[in-house]
């Protein structure tokens, strides 16, 4: 079976065991012996063997952009997988043909297609050699150069410098860290490598409090710098300060890394100016209520894929889920009935991994109906409960019940890319984020009590209402999913349809203005839910 490594990304800053390659890749342990021998340079010359991410990347990118005019001797150019491979010698045979190209046989080590190669004399001498002498057919290429393990600075393909004396250290780090969700491994990664490389790969057993103290007053330097000058924002400048501080605190305590000074961890911290939060002049933009349902309804629904994007705008209004989960969605975590949606952070991307179930927000039943529609739409071509809610546009086909089940789409991309083409409609670049906002300003405007904002915040999935937490404590699902449903009433009406409320009973409006007509509407909304049967002209 033909296989590719093409869609496999390896973290760039991450160590890898033979173990965990084997796992990333699918491959057999045998596999990453030909792949050291073809060329993979491990982080040093100790065992276990480790190997850096940016390395592996390295490795599969050259090898599937050598053509067969630029083979190795020895190497074979795999056409099922795209791979560029030394095979083992057990499946390499040779006919020669007097005065012709030698033609050579073998299986690739990757995928186990047959492989064929012209060779000349040279080539063919050798290859013949090796087979009797069971010599593997990498050690043939006198082209290849090996770099001395463990000088710590590897060059990939496009150029970028990396080191890896301290990647033994780093894996071990690794191994403490799997407590933490893998994107925020991967950010602590990031500030660990930057300050390695600023360091010009100092190992860090050597590392003195005036190395930290440096590289302090360097993100210092760099909060001043413009973004479009390598300059880094207030937050990644704090995060990257207390990423290195939390490590080195670690690092203090690992066998031969003991002789560390303690107070290293003190130098990172910034100074006040850089370590306070940025000022928060500028008002974070969302849609209005209005501006979203403008939005979604001049939102083209000629296809299939215009119909999806437009329902999944629709429903980031409905539920307030964040991108990743709302693209992970599966038909069985919406409750139709009463009217929720769940995520669960077993099946679901969540923010710290929390499940949670939310009721559909009020005042977004326009955006329900698109929603419902869509919906309707796949259960007309039979999709089931472990089906995708928001499927790639090639799956979105009419489905028999033995069918594997729809897969959700693979990032929030689409999601992305359907909120940038809505709010384009109205002039703005607003992203699936402002959806919260615009539901967070709708809650300041409904609720009326602490008990209700609390209620609220925990619908948008976290607590940040510390007034409400000091008072109520922990608030049960019971008890917010019966707040969230009050809400949702007819009876809750915001400060501004209160007031139109008031404006139309003292007659403030002219007849058969807009203005008149939406009041009236409102009066009639409040009366027929409060049991009264006529409304005031």
């Amino acid at each position: 079976m033909s296989r590719s490594y093409r869609k496999i990304r390896p973290q760039h800053a991450m160590v890898y065991s033979v173990d965990e390659v084997q796992a990333l890749f699918g491959v057999h342990r045998n596999t990453v012996s030909n792949w050291v021998g073809s060329g993979l340079e491990p982080s040093d010359g100790s065992l276990p063997q480790l190997f850096r991410g940016a390395e592996l990347k390295r490795f599969h990118t050259e090898r599937v952009e050598r053509t067969r005019r630029n083979l190795r001797l020895g190497e074979f150019k795999c056409v099922a997988c795209g791979n560029a491979v030394f095979p083992e010698l057990s499946t390499v045979s040779l006919q020669r043909k007097e005065g012709r190209a030698s033609l050579a046989h073998a299986t690739c080590c990757d995928c186990g297609a047959t492989m064929l190669k012209l060779l000349g004399a040279t080539e063919c001498d050798k290859v013949e050699e090796c087979l009797n002498t069971n010599t593997p057919l990498a050690l043939i290429d006198e082209s290849k150069v090996n770099s001395s393990a463990g000088i710590g600075k590897k060059a990939g393909s496009r150029g970028a410098q990396w080191f890896t004396i301290n990647d033994r250290v780093v894996h071990e780090w690794q191994a403490f860290a799997g407590k933490y969700d893998p994107k925020t491994v991967k950010a602590h990664l990031v500030s660990i490598r930057d300050f390695e490389a600023f360091l010009e790969g100092v190992q860090f057993s050597k590392v003195k409090p005036k190395h930290a103290g440096q590289y302090r007053d360097h993100l210092v330097r760099l909060l001043a710098q413009s973004k479009e000058k390598g300059g880094l924002s207030n937050s990644t400048v704090r995060h990257r300060a207390s990423h290195l501080k939390a490590f080195f605190e670690w690092l203090h305590g690992q066998e031969g890394y003991r002789r560390l000074s303690v107070s290293i961890p003190d130098y990172f911290a910034l100074p006040r100016s850089a370590s306070a939060p940025q000022s928060k002049e500028q008002r974070k933009e969302y849609p209005t209520l209005d501006e979203a349902w403008r939005m979604v309804e001049l939102m083209p629904e000629k296809s299939v894929i215009q119909r999806r994007d437009r329902a999944m705008v629709a429903f980031a209004f409905v539920s307030g889920f964040r991108a990743a989960a709302l693209s992970a969605l599966r038909m069985k975590h919406v409750d139709f009935d009463s009217r929720s949606v769940l995520q669960d952070a077993r099946e679901v991307p969540g923010k710290n991994g929390k499940t949670y179930r939310a009721k559909w927000f009020p005042r977004t039943e326009a955006f329900q109906e698109i929603f419902l529609s869509w919906v309707w739409g796949l259960q007309d071509l039979g999709f089931q409960p472990q089906d995708a809610l928001f499927p790639d546009g090639k799956k979105i086909v009419a489905r028999v019940a033995s069918a594997t089940p729809v897969e959700p789409l693979a990032s929030s991309k689409p999601l992305q890319d359907a909120f940038a083409k809505a709010s384009e409609q109205v002039g703005k670049a607003y992203t699936p984020h402002s959806a919260r906002h615009t539901l967070k300003a709708l809650g300041a405007q409904m609720c009326r009590s602490y008990e209700q904002r609390k209620a609220w915040s925990m619908n948008l999935g976290h607590s940040d209402e510390q007034i409400t937490e000091k008072h109520y404590a922990k608030m049960s699902q019971s008890r917010s999913s019966e707040l969230m449903e009050d809400l949702c009433s007819d009876l809750v009406f915001t400060e501004e349809e209160n007031e139109l409320i008031i404006d139309y009973y003292q007659h403030r409006f002219l007849r058969g203005t807009p203005e008149y007509s939406a009041a009236k509407s409102l009066a009639e909304k409040r009366d027929k839910a409060r049991g009264d049967c006529d409304v005031l002209e």
